[in-house]
């Protein structure tokens, strides 16, 4: 199989461009750069792309394409960073020098020109020192959990310029022309310049690939992005036929509708989610929604409670920070070096969606709750309860009848079980025969769910929480490797820096439960009373028709098959 196993990535939506930030600088945080080092366990050329900039000085990037409202960049512009006449990003100072040398000559050349200076966004003091090679980064307190404006505040990595598409037709955080439904984000789609324009961009991408996997997308399953990204699914498959891991993504707050009333805004979310689902499930290999709320349909829940984890639940810098980790975790399964061919995406999608249940869920444990003295042969017999918090919500995942497909990281593998000599009780039991993290995982699942599936890869890098990653959020009683102690606190100048991570895809016939609760809710919303819909193109015959084929997805989820 090629080495080079390419994945493009598609973001729709300013929550997100959130996640996609804190994903891609967890990624960049953890990079080897000999890549024929033997400790290189992730393959990261299957997410980015080698380049050179005009001064052909090389560059790594993303094989990204994102998509957000005007408004949202602040100081990043839409062309990037890289590619302009330095490889740093200018400072403040430099700017305005550049511009006052530009009146300079403007004014010498001709008293008739007009010079008008476009006022400049305030950059994050973050941004600022990550220009400045005098100042440490991670010795200093940014406070990013309350002053972070928007993703770009925190973005560490570096974008391609066909990275970045904004809609210029919308405002972020405006009252006026919200880009809220569906429908809206269908008509934006079918506009002959974003269509092409966006088409070409992808393609670009494709022909740069010597093996492509398929795509991953992640979208606002709340707003336009949601008809704007299934529309792009569906250019997808007509065009490339790979396999399409899709992640409709809810905000913990309304971030588009924060001038509307509560009722409309819910009535709006909840047709959106439908729409998208039926889209999804007819689009997409496999969709995951993903978010920290336990519910997302007619109102938003709450948080979902994490052991070691305290975060603000409506913050967007943190939560959107928990996702992007269980994303860098359950990705691992299609990005490792040397993988098997059954480690793909396609694969790994494949695995979940039998029956044609495209519809999963999403688990994390992060930190995974192991002591920071415990082997984990001792950990997972001792262990009580479940080992995950969903992070899909309005879904229950029960105990039998599973499948599911985990990625653990950060458990090396001399922490697995003692040395013969040592081992006194771990001898008596039956994981002591297991040899691979992997391989336990798989013996602790096969004995905790009755008649069930899984498949279990693990590395053992944990996974990175440098900042810009919200450290904040990690309780004292974590080491600064990730591991519990309830012996002794961590010292607030100590920073975790890596954590144990666990994360799962699962899928069981409960989600069907998921589906009804969707499909019982949007038939009760009366969309000729919702005059936006109807403008922007939805008609009501093609909705009631979305949400019977809705129902029949449902079936699928039926408890009448054999694992």
């Amino acid at each position: 199989m090629s080495s080079s196993r390419e994945v493009v990535t598609l973001q729709f939506g300013n929550y997100s461009n959130y996640i996609g930030a804190h994903w891609w600088n967890i990624q960049e945080s953890s990079f080897n750069y000999n890549r024929e080092s033997a400790s290189s366990e992730v393959n990261n050329d299957v997410l980015y792309r080698e380049g050179a900039n005009l001064n052909r000085e090389v560059t790594y990037t993303p094989r990204l394409l994102l998509v957000d409202l005007d408004g949202s960049l602040k100081h990043l512009p839409q062309e990037g960073e890289l590619y302009g006449n330095s490889i740093k990003r200018s400072n403040d100072t430099t700017e305005k020098e550049e511009v006052k040398k530009l009146k300079v000559d403007l004014e010498t050349d001709s008293t008739d020109v007009e010079v008008v200076q476009q006022p400049q966004a305030n950059k994050h003091d973050f941004q600022k020192d990550l220009e400045n090679p005098v100042i440490d980064i991670h010795e200093k307190e940014y406070n990013l959990a309350e002053n972070v404006e928007t993703w770009t505040d925190y973005l560490y990595a570096r974008y391609h310029p066909r990275s970045v598409n904004i809609v210029n037709e919308y405002k972020h955080d405006s009252g006026k022309q919200i880009f809220d439904t569906f429908a809206s984000g269908v008509q934006l789609w079918k506009t002959t310049q974003f269509e092409d324009d966006f088409c070409d961009k992808i393609r670009q991408y494709v022909e740069e690939c010597d093996y492509l996997q398929g795509f991953q997308t992640l979208f606002d399953a709340f707003n336009g992005f949601t008809g704007l990204a299934t529309s792009c699914l569906e250019h997808l498959n007509d065009e490339y036929r790979k396999a399409n891991f899709a992640l409709p993504i809810y905000s913990p707050r309304n971030t588009l509708f924060e001038n509307a009333d509560e009722p409309m805004t819910d009535s709006i979310r909840v047709i959106n989610s439908a729409l998208a689902f039926h889209k999804l499930s007819e689009q997409a290999t496999l969709f995951v929604p993903l978010s920290t709320s336990d519910r997302v349909w007619r109102q938003l829940g709450m948080a979902r409670p994490i052991h070691a984890l305290n975060y603000q639940p409506d913050n967007l810098y943190q939560t959107s920070a928990i996702l992007a980790a269980y994303l860098d975790t359950i990705s691992l399964r299609y990005r490792l070096r040397n993988a098997p061919s059954a480690y793909s995406l396609a694969g790994f999608c494949g695995d979940m969606n039998n029956y044609g249940r495209k519809l999963a869920a999403a688990a994390v444990a992060l930190p995974f709750p192991m002591q920071h003295d415990q082997d984990l042969i001792d950990c997972l017999n001792k262990f009580e309860g479940s080992l995950f918090t969903s992070l899909t919500p309005n879904s229950n995942i029960g105990t039998d009848y599973i499948i599911q497909s985990l990625c653990v990281r950060g458990i090396p593998h001399e922490r697995l079980k003692r040395p013969l000599e040592q081992a006194k009780e771990q001898m008596r039991m039956a994981a002591y025969k297991c040899n691979s993290v992997s391989e336990m995982f798989q013996l602790y699942l096969q004995c905790a769910n009755h008649a069930s599936m899984a498949h279990v890869a693990s590395i053992s890098m944990a996974m990175p929480t440098r900042i810009p990653f919200p450290g904040e959020i990690f309780s004292d009683e974590m080491t600064k490797l990730g591991f519990l102690s309830t012996t002794e606190k961590r010292p607030p100048a100590d920073k975790v820096i890596s954590v144990p991570t666990l994360a799962a895809v699962q899928s069981s016939s409960e989600l069907g439960d998921t589906l009804e609760t969707l499909h019982r809710e949007a038939k009760r919303v009366k969309i000729a009373k919702l005059h936006r819909f109807k403008t922007a193109g939805l008609e009501e015959d093609d909705y009631v028709d979305a949400l019977e084929q809705l129902l029949l997805f449902k079936d699928n989820y039926e408890d009448n098959f054999e694992l």
